[in-house]
């Protein structure tokens, strides 16, 4: 981990289509002194134009959005920000989804029953990674 990372915070994007849920992960991330909150995006086409303003350390994102799957997003945020390091967190695992997923190059993924401890640790395992 090279020092400009140890001293700034892990810059975050949520994609989540849920606002209840997406509004949780806001409140959740927010109060983490160790955690920018960048952006937040319900659907791909937002996601998209998010990651090409912001130099991300993480997107957390849904597979199963408005406007297409999560997966699909994954190598848009490779382009964007050669680093970034993608969190899944979906009730949708089907195993299809999944593999998708893996095949585009998402690092985690977890299910949105994941506890909370759970889901903070990775994006800070995958941030400081």
């Amino acid at each position: 981990m090279s020092a400009e990372r140890q001293a700034r915070p892990i810059r975050v994007m949520i994609v989540e289509d849920h606002a209840d849920f997406r509004d949780l992960m806001e409140v959740l991330l927010g109060r983490q002194p160790d955690i920018d909150l960048l952006a937040q995006a319900e659907s791909l086409a937002e996601a998209r134009s998010h990651a090409a303003r912001f130099e991300l350390d993480v997107a957390v994102l849904d597979l199963g959005l408005p406007d297409g799957s999560g997966a699909d997003l994954i190598a848009d945020l490779h382009r964007a920000s050669p680093t970034v390091r993608v969190l899944v967190l979906s009730a949708s695992l089907d195993p299809g989804g999944i593999e998708k997923a893996r095949s585009a190059g998402a690092d985690e993924i977890l299910d949105k029953l994941t506890p909370v401890d759970e889901v903070l640790a990775t994006v800070r395992r995958l941030g400081n990674a």
